[in-house]
């Protein structure tokens, strides 16, 4: 019998997660590198230390803070792509598709795992993903840091991990403000680069990824360029003009380019018939899908799911 899901793996932070991000134990005694126990049911703390060379394509039900040391790798969210390097920092929030690959031999970052509700009690961090443009499609989720804020955050990081080794029983009280701290330190480097400038302002490359982040956003619901464009206060043409010139692709390609990633995780990943995958994606009938789906692809989802 297959173990297939019904649905694309949204993993939670659980103790078994663990095993999706590390694949050894005992080469590192950082933060939370050696054990499968969150802080709080909701929190973790780790080093690249024992990291998987790959992860994903997954979804996730947290949020993920990185924070380059040194070395680079590649990561996904969506359609946007980012060379994660030293001095750099890496947002992920719920429910983005999210991948890891490509690392450099002398890769080295930390990062923290932690979920809405292990700071939803904090007065400060209520509502996290309203406070800061990185924690939702608006903002650029990856960039560098200036110099000082690098610098604060890895300190603010090996705090964390102090705490972690001192096992107060407070520790979840104690961790929510060094998070809000991180997060202030990023957003302070996001304001100095201007990386909150209005969009139609923004530089081609720059609406670029905001075009791609409201993609993934939004592709199963908004199926038309003009929609985007009305989101993001600029034209359909101009639009269309940036796409092409940025990727020599046309802005409805990139849509139809998110709808084929989503289409061959549902249809290799899960036991959904090809007809109940083709309507949760919105087409009309099943063998629409089934032609978009070998147009883009060079093969029908069967032979895909099959391969």
């Amino acid at each position: 019998m297959s173990n297939k899901p019904n649905e694309i793996s949204n993993y939670k932070l659980d103790h078994s997660f663990h095993k999706v991000h590390k694949e050894k134990v005992g080469v590192s005694d950082f933060g939370l590198d050696n054990t499968d126990r969150l802080i709080g049911d909701g929190f973790g703390l780790y080093s690249s230390a024992g990291l998987k060379p790959k992860i994903g394509p997954i979804k996730s039900e947290f949020f993920r803070i990185g924070f380059g040391v040194r070395g680079s790798v590649h990561i996904h969210c969506g359609l946007e792509s980012f060379r994660f390097s030293p001095g750099s920092i890496a947002f992920t929030f719920p429910g983005q598709i999210f991948s890891m690959q490509d690392k450099s031999i002398d890769f080295f970052a930390y990062y923290t795992l932690f979920t809405e509700n292990f700071v939803d009690d904090s007065v400060s961090l209520k509502k996290v993903r309203n406070q800061f443009p990185f924690l939702n499609y608006s903002g650029t989720q990856c960039f560098a840091l200036g110099k000082t804020q690098a610098q604060e955050i890895q300190n603010l990081i090996l705090k964390i991990n102090e705490e972690i080794k001192n096992s107060a029983p407070d520790l979840k009280q104690i961790i929510q403000p060094y998070i809000h701290l991180i997060l202030l330190q990023a957003n302070r480097s996001y304001e100095q680069q201007n990386l909150q400038t209005p969009l139609a302002e923004k530089s081609n490359h720059t609406l670029l990824n905001a075009y791609r982040k409201l993609v993934s956003q939004h592709f199963i619901s908004k199926r038309k360029v003009s929609d985007y464009a009305d989101l993001m206060h600029i034209t359909s043409n101009h639009l269309n003009k940036v796409i092409k010139h940025e990727t020599g692709k046309t802005a409805h390609d990139l849509i139809e380019e998110m709808l084929l990633l989503e289409a061959k995780a549902l249809v290799k990943h899960t036991e959904k018939s090809i007809a109940e995958i083709a309507y949760q994606l919105d087409f009309s009938d099943p063998s629409h899908f089934n032609k978009f789906f070998k147009k883009l692809n060079g093969t029908t989802p069967l032979k895909y799911r099959a391969f």
